[in-house]
């Protein structure tokens, strides 16, 4: 099995990701990005090279596991053009077809690999600085509370197998870091807390669990990926400038 890039969801989802992005944009100018990384001890320039790799890692799945079980893949009609037998243009319609395919589970760079490979670095900087004293505790608590959160609302969904709210996990870890956790270990946190959190309550438990993992009919099941990124992505940020 290879990496390969998928625009999952469909071409409706992608084009209303890219108007999100554009807005956000918009109203978040790139500055505001790298102050939030900044918090977390990164420069400007690499929390904007980190935010352009997270980007770009959304469309990288890498197949971790195929599983036995089958599921129904539809094939979009197709449509043909040719010449008749007296050289006019004609049309030809044939219908979509179903097949059973092998259910493949994947973990996605930007919405599950990127930010994980983030968080051990914080926690690795947290050491540097010697801000160890109660970090995890805090941590744990405030990615419980997402986590909860997070799978009390994912749903499976047709087109992206699972599905959580875009702006749940940014408030959650907002919530819990603001109020409970002390000062100095907001910054990383609240990043910590955002992106894991969604990413466990919103695919790895729910997918652990026989009746969720078996109610999902798509073919790739992607960790971290359409319908988990959004909310991986806008916690990431927002909730660091937040707390």
């Amino acid at each position: 099995m290879y990496p390969y890039f998928q625009f999952s969801g469909g071409m409706i989802p992608a084009l209303l990701l890219l108007v999100a992005l554009f807005f956000l944009f918009i109203f978040l100018p790139v500055s505001m990005v790298a102050e939030a990384f900044s918090k977390l001890g990164l420069t400007p320039a690499q929390g904007v090279l980190m935010l352009i790799a997270i980007l770009v890692g959304r469309a990288m799945n890498i197949p971790v596991f195929t599983s036995e079980r089958l599921v129904v893949v539809s094939k979009p009609r197709s449509v043909k053009f040719g010449l008749d037998e007296y050289g006019r243009p004609v049309q030809t319609e044939e219908d979509g077809t179903n097949e059973l395919k092998k259910q493949v589970f994947s973990v996605n760079v930007g919405g599950f690999i990127l930010p994980l490979l983030l968080s051990m670095t914080f926690l690795i900087r947290q050491h540097m600085i010697g801000q160890t004293d109660g970090v995890y505790l805090w941590i744990g608590f405030a990615m419980i509370m997402v986590t909860l959160g997070c799978y009390i609302t994912a749903k499976p969904d047709v087109l992206t197998g699972l599905r959580i709210p875009l702006v749940l996990p940014a408030i959650m870890t907002f919530l819990s870091v603001y109020f409970f956790v002390p000062e100095p270990f907001r910054p990383v946190a609240a990043y910590i807390a955002g992106t894991m959190g969604a990413i466990l309550g919103g695919n790895l438990i729910p997918l652990l669990i026989p009746r969720f993992r078996n109610s999902i009919g798509t073919q790739v099941v992607s960790i971290g990926g359409p319908g988990t990124f959004g909310g991986v992505f806008v916690a990431g940020i927002l909730s660091v400038l937040l707390a």
